[in-house]
């Protein structure tokens, strides 16, 4: 059986969404992992603000999927997975905090109920190009004493492309041992993920974890169905992408002959033509002659 890549949103949120056991002790491990190598307090405990939901792929097969969580302390959990490069996707990350911050408080509570909101995006690419770190963690603070304005505002790129290449599966710690967990997967590498299951109860748990679902035949067909649907949208965008250029070529063809007929018929009102012989010879209409004629007057004046 072929391993399907954990970084599809819907494998990833099958794996890490469900109400289940297996999954919140593998969301809790991810998050504490990720947030303790940045000081953050343990999480014990979350809720699931969007559980997995087989209907949520079947309705729209190319929606971005994330996992929404609530920790006990009431803070809320954002993480996106990201495999293709987007313009604006920091933008992207700022608009989903503040959308999921907004959602902490009712419209008649204050302010100072809002809670901690924490965005993490896992993707595929260097996004952070102004730096070679693995995990990249942003804050609000003042520019030139560094102090913090807020502890709310939290947004975390994790990339893999950035996971140190001289250090093997036995020298990886925390949130290193789940990108390469993430990586292995990607690549189907039988290997790495049977070494993984050697390093500790959660890596195991993770991997079986991908088995069982990559096992999961609606899970298969699901994959098979927003696959189908993301190179018909590829093919789409390129027959679009096609024909514009092709209309733009025409366009611009036409524009060209336009102007070479307006720059004949300056020429011949110049010489003293007769407007017929102009129409004729430029295939321009009268009033576009005249036009013409009153622009060269202007010019003279």
């Amino acid at each position: 059986m072929k391993m399907i890549s954990p970084m599809y949103d819907f494998v990833f949120k099958a794996m890490f969404g469900r109400e289940d056991k297996t999954s919140k002790k593998l969301l809790i491990g991810l998050l504490n992992d990720i947030l303790s190598s940045k000081g953050e307090d343990p999480i014990c405990s979350v809720t699931y603000l969007n559980p997995f939901n087989y209907k949520e792929f079947e309705s729209d097969k190319l929606s971005i999927l994330d996992i929404k969580a609530k920790t006990e302390k009431g803070e809320r959990v954002n993480i996106e997975i990201q495999v293709k490069q987007e313009d604006d996707f920091r933008k992207r990350s700022l608009f989903y905090w503040a959308k999921t911050y907004a959602e902490t408080i009712e419209e008649s509570e204050s302010y100072s109920k809002l809670k901690k909101t924490i965005v993490i995006n896992i993707i595929d690419y260097n996004e952070i190009s102004e730096s070679n770190k693995l995990h990249t963690h942003f804050k609000l603070l003042e520019k030139e004493e560094g102090f913090v304005l807020t502890n709310d505002l939290q947004i975390h790129y994790l990339e893999l492309p950035k996971l140190p290449e001289n250090k093997n599966i036995d020298e990886l710690e925390g949130e290193e041992l789940w990108i390469q967990f993430l990586k292995a997967g990607r690549e189907g590498n039988e290997e790495k993920l049977k070494k993984l299951k050697t390093r500790s109860d959660t890596m195991k748990t993770a991997v079986e974890s991908l088995e069982t679902v990559s096992a999961d035949e609606r899970i298969r067909e699901l994959q098979r169905a927003r696959e189908k649907s993301r190179l018909d949208m590829v093919s789409k965008l390129d027959y679009a992408k096609e024909q514009g250029i092709q209309e733009g070529i025409h366009q611009g063809i036409q524009q060209g002959i336009q102007e070479e007929r307006i720059n004949t018929a300056e020429e011949m009102l110049k010489l003293g033509v007769d407007i017929q012989i102009i129409i004729t010879a430029t295939k321009l209409s009268v009033d576009k002659i005249k036009e013409i004629e009153n622009r060269l007057k202007d010019k003279r004046n």
